[in-house]
């Protein structure tokens, strides 16, 4: 069967995946970094602290998708972790601008970072990604089923209800003006954040620039507090990031982190029972490891 679209549907699991074999040897055995020569070749002025570059390899393309990458900041050598408030809030500004442009093409914008070697990161220039994508992930589509069915029923946004749940309680991680950060019951990974805006918006197209500058100092707070851990035992913490958002009113504006070591000079690794059946293990009590983290963000703020 010829294959016109990247997009293939599994009719089993009633989803779609995305075949791109052409991403398979990217930029192996390289040692120029793409988005140094951004500068060096002269794609963005000298005064340019974050960009947007097109992905070499995009794994979508118009009209099913579209997929650049965010560039943090023009130093090569810098993590996120030695990013101001001030830089990470222009990265902030930068998702919200991308967001809007992309929305208005496709039903799902995923904004998202790879950070660490153990998870596949390639490229150490700071940086994070997007996909706009004609047709919702599976997990933004079951997510926005939950916030219909919790509507239909009357109960209104099931986000706004569960931060209520959590806030002054032992899984509440760290909270600012805006946000709210909080280690769930039902996290997947011993350190896993997800990140709640205190006002109920659907997306970055919704939100404030103190709202925007408040995400950045939670961003650094939390991920600064991964790398404190065991008195840092644990740095760099590798993690998956990803800004959860779509273009319905019900829907609520999070942002989850997922921390991906569980113990000094161990990861977490999605086995045979959750990669295969999805049934997730967690192997730790959410409320001692949000202890866990409160403890070294305060150490970090000392």
């Amino acid at each position: 069967m010829e294959q016109k679209t990247p997009l293939i549907w599994n009719p089993i699991l009633r989803q779609y995946l995305v075949n791109a074999p052409h991403r398979m040897s990217r930029r192996e055995g390289t040692t120029q970094c793409p988005f140094c020569a951004d500068i060096t070749e002269g794609r963005v002025s000298e005064d340019t602290q974050v960009w947007l570059h097109p992905n070499d390899f995009p794994p979508l393309q118009p009209p099913v998708g579209e997929a650049v990458v965010v560039i943090y900041n023009r130093d090569h050598e810098k993590s996120f972790t030695q990013l101001t408030v001030d830089e990470v809030f222009a990265v902030t500004k930068l998702w919200r601008e991308l967001y809007n442009d992309l929305s208005s093409r496709y039903p799902a914008v995923m904004i998202f970072e790879n950070s660490g070697e153990a998870i596949g990161q390639t490229q150490h220039h700071p940086h994070g990604q997007a996909y706009g994508v004609s047709v919702l992930p599976p997990v933004l589509e079951r997510k926005l089923e939950t916030t219909v069915l919790e509507h239909e029923a009357g109960r209104g946004c099931p986000f706004c209800r569960m931060r209520d749940e959590l806030t002054d309680t032992d899984f509440e991680v760290a909270h600012n003006e805006t946000w709210q950060a909080f280690l769930p019951p039902y996290v997947r990974y011993p350190y896993e954040t997800h990140l709640y805006l205190k006002r109920h918006v659907p997306s970055l197209a919704q939100t404030t620039d103190e709202e925007l500058r408040d995400l950045a100092a939670m961003l650094l707070k939390v991920i600064r507090g991964y790398n404190n851990l065991f008195d840092g035992a644990m740095a760099p913490m590798p993690y998956l990031l990803g800004l959860h958002q779509l273009q319905d009113e019900r829907f609520h504006f999070h942002v989850e982190i997922l921390a991906i070591g569980r113990a000094p000079g161990k990861l977490k690794f999605a086995a045979s029972s959750e990669s295969i059946w999805g049934m997730w293990t967690n192997d730790s009590a959410p409320q001692q490891k949000a202890l866990e983290l409160r403890q070294a963000i305060e150490k970090e703020m000392e």
